[in-house]
């Protein structure tokens, strides 16, 4: 009896050691995908912020930023479709290292352009390695978010957004002591990659399932709402992200601090925003949480054609607020709606989606600016908020609950 009892005692201790190890797994890998979106975020914000500094070193017009933002959305689109053939071969893990690599040193290359050619060909690598990082994140996230009760994507999105303040801040500090592009980009791309790549050890390895089926698929019937919904939200989130900054300084006659300022506030709330996504989602359903955000953000594009500085920057921060949860509610939800459909595919058909509503943003927005003023050009933004509105009605309901749950092991 005694030596049963004590394989009894061992097996427990052994069972009870085992599960807390994989309890543990999933905390560290919500960490260390945190801490990759992070980087994300500023890494962008800190190109989005000196936009009009790369701008004037070039002598380029609003049309020719336009054509190198389309660069960039061309390069986050080849990341996106690449990054599922990736993460499905390699696992997520080693395809974000590999992006950051691209990603920091692309953003370092940005600064050695001596023309608009070049600098679309640099951006358009720094596009493509966001790109790869995007969809192995967010493949990450979704695995993460098995793991517990509720959903947790937006978390994630928020710390992009968080990213984007940092990034933002910094930036208004680099303005403020005259650093140089060049200086400034090189010391963020370098501490960013060691952050990234040291986190990484975290990311949960590869799915045992990755690999079967097809990797690269055009987005089913039940999928097209959300791609229409990605392509609304980073159209518009577009506005913010790569044209705060030009049009405080130029529409609303603002400093080149007041434009680094409204891209943080533009920032700051989508960071807000995303962390109370998740319980708004959970306390109301999707489709009333997307029409409520559609509103917020036509609100916010409104202050912003009132083409005053600190109006300007009110009405990015409201727009950021509405836009905050659209996309993460969206690859969440698609993410998990079709069990026949991994996750890797519904997240690479939205994302690609969406960056197709971020290559055309910012070409309709600097042609059209070209043509008239920025302020005209932010219109189209208010049609695509009316779509945005119209389509979440084909949207699936989706409900998740504590047994849908992926138990570590």
């Amino acid at each position: 009896m005694e030596v049963f009892g004590s394989d009894n005692e061992e097996t427990s201790s052994y069972q009870s050691a085992s599960s807390q190890a994989g309890n543990e797994r999933p905390r560290r890998a919500r960490l260390a995908d945190s801490v990759i979106f992070t980087v994300l975020g500023v890494v962008f914000s800190t190109w989005a912020v000196r936009i009009p500094a790369v701008s004037r070193a070039l002598s380029l017009s609003e049309g020719e930023i336009g054509l190198a933002l389309l660069g960039l959305a061309i390069g986050s689109i080849f990341g996106l479709m690449t990054s599922g053939v990736l993460v499905s071969r390699y696992g997520g893990r080693w395809v974000i290292r590999g992006g950051l690599g691209v990603y920091t040193v692309a953003l370092v290359g940005i600064t050695l352009t001596k023309g608009l050619v070049a600098l679309i060909g640099a951006v358009l690598v720094f596009g493509f390695g966001k790109g790869v990082i995007d969809v192995a994140a967010n493949a990450q996230g979704v695995r993460i978010e098995r793991a517990y009760p509720g959903q947790i994507m937006g978390s994630f999105h928020a710390l992009f957004s968080g990213g984007g303040l940092v990034g933002a801040g910094l930036g208004a500090v680099a303005t403020s002591v005259g650093l140089s592009v060049q200086t400034h980009f090189t010391l963020v791309g370098t501490a960013l990659f060691v952050t990234g790549l040291t986190a990484s050890v975290w990311l949960l390895p590869k799915s045992p399932d990755a690999g079967t089926g097809p990797t690269v698929v055009l987005p089913s019937r039940t999928l097209v709402a959300f791609c229409v919904i990605g392509f609304c939200a980073l159209f518009i989130e577009g506005v913010g992200n790569d044209w705060s900054a030009v049009f405080l300084e130029t529409s609303a006659g603002g400093t080149e601090t007041i434009g680094a300022l409204g891209f943080a506030a533009f920032s700051g709330t989508m960071m807000l925003g995303r962390f109370l996504a998740d319980h708004a989602v959970e306390r109301t359903n999707p489709k009333r949480f997307l029409r409520f955000a559609a509103l917020v953000a036509a609100v916010g594009i409104g202050l912003t054609l009132l083409a005053r500085p600190l109006v300007a920057v009110v009405g990015f921060a409201v727009l950021g607020l509405g836009l905050a949860g659209m996309m993460p509610v969206a690859l969440s939800i698609a993410a998990t709606h079709d069990p026949e459909t991994p996750p890797e595919q519904a997240i690479a058909a939205v994302s690609t989606a969406g960056y197709g509503g971020f290559a055309v943003g910012p070409v309709v927005i600097g042609l059209i600016a070209e043509a008239t003023s920025l302020r005209v050009a932010f219109v189209p933004a208010l049609v695509l908020i009316v779509l945005l509105v119209a389509v979440t009605g084909l949207l699936p309901t989706v409900a998740r609950s504590v047994a849908d749950a992926e138990t570590p092991a």
